[in-house]
């Protein structure tokens, strides 16, 4: 897939997610929101929480990449490539496979405090990745990368790779 076509249908995507929460979940109160749908789900609030501190993670970082990307002039080329690591990230964040796998500490919310505001940060935060995929049609997402968030390991991404996967993570988590 040529890279402009991942990140069109990802723009479609997003908008669609977007738009489903704000016309579905916006609409609920926040104890609407806190109620747990079963004693072992988390609600919604939770959810957003949990999407949030990812991207909370990850939108500054997709940004210093792409500018970084395009100071080193590294304009878009070929077909986007799939590394081992994003294969693996993709297959877990597929909403179409039903496995559930379980949340890092720093990522999992069950049954903690949520942060204020969650759906407000939610929509503040999936603008901003909104702007993000229309700044990276201009780099190379093959080239560029992003440093894998609190690794002990070190590793990176390719921007393409960690585009598509925090997209498919939030539909996963927002269709169910």
């Amino acid at each position: 897939m040529q890279q402009s076509d991942l990140l069109d249908g990802l723009e479609a995507d997003l908008h669609r997610l977007l738009e489903h929460v704000r016309s579905e979940w916006a609409a609920l109160s926040p104890e609407a929101l806190n109620t747990r749908p079963a004693p072992d789900q988390w609600n919604k609030a939770e959810i957003l929480a949990h999407l949030n501190a990812y991207w909370n993670a990850y939108l500054p970082a997709i940004e210093l990449a792409i500018h970084k990307g395009k100071a080193r002039r590294w304009t878009p080329s070929g077909p986007v490539q799939y590394t081992a690591r994003g294969k693996r990230a993709l297959k877990q964040a597929d909403p179409q496979q039903g496995k559930k796998y379980k949340s890092a500490k720093r990522y999992n919310f069950f049954q903690k405090p949520t942060p204020q505001h969650p759906l407000k940060s939610f929509i503040i935060g999936a603008e901003k990745l909104q702007r993000l995929l229309q700044l990276a049609k201009a780099v190379d997402l093959n080239k560029t990368s992003v440093r894998k968030a609190h690794s002990w390991f070190g590793g990176h991404y390719t921007l393409g790779n960690l585009l598509e996967w925090l997209v498919r993570h939030s539909e996963k988590h927002l269709k169910s």
